[in-house]
């Protein structure tokens, strides 16, 4: 049996995502803040969390963030199985202590163009359910909030679809979203591409 501290002792860079859904079983990402550099025309979605604090729990770090950049409170989920999701190997089921068990465990390259390129991140995904409406977003953090189908976000392994192809195809905005233009192309980064590549295995 292994502990979260096991995967991300304190002197690695580590966070907290969520994986957090609606009632109808959307997931939902933030689309990226204008703090946020990305090519022209593309804009990457992200699950809803951040960086630990010093001395600060996994699941207080989770609500904080979730307040933080969302404005509502959240509900923390037990997760039946929790997955390692390595960034060089196949995804495995591990066994893990603490509770609430965590849906996955993730080991994040930051991408080429970050000035943490190649570095890791290690990322604590918690099932989550949204309680409230997401209201007051800070745009430099997220212009939008973005409701996707399992199958969207499985999908978004493959392909950059536009904000338009999305919405025709069940996704929803949640919250925000008004100066997206609907030609851009979206992709995942984060938990977001943890979860699609977890999804898609199981």
């Amino acid at each position: 049996m292994r502990m979260i501290a096991d995967f991300a002792p304190g002197d690695v860079e580590a966070g907290v995502g969520l994986a957090l859904q609606d009632d109808d079983g959307h997931y939902l990402f933030g689309l990226a803040g204008l703090r946020n550099h990305c090519s022209s025309g593309e804009l990457f979605y992200a699950g809803i969390g951040g960086h630990r604090e010093e001395g600060e729990d996994w699941l207080t770090c989770a609500y904080r963030e979730a307040y933080e950049e969302i404005g509502t409170a959240i509900e923390i989920l037990p997760a039946p199985i929790t997955w390692y999701i390595p960034h060089h190997d196949a995804i495995q089921q591990v066994e893990i202590i603490d509770h609430p068990r965590p849906m996955a465990l993730y080991e994040m390259v930051y991408p080429l163009g970050t000035s943490r390129a190649g570095n890791l991140y290690h990322i604590v995904i918690y099932k989550a359910r949204l309680q409230d409406r997401p209201e007051n977003l800070q745009q430099d953090e997220h212009q939008g909030i973005i409701a996707l189908t399992p199958e969207q976000v499985i999908w978004g392994l493959e392909r950059k679809p536009t904000l338009a192809d999305l919405l025709d195809e069940g996704a929803i905005i949640v919250a925000g979203g008004e100066v997206v233009d609907p030609k851009t192309r979206l992709y995942p980064i984060g938990t977001a591409l943890a979860l699609a590549r977890l999804l898609r295995s199981i």
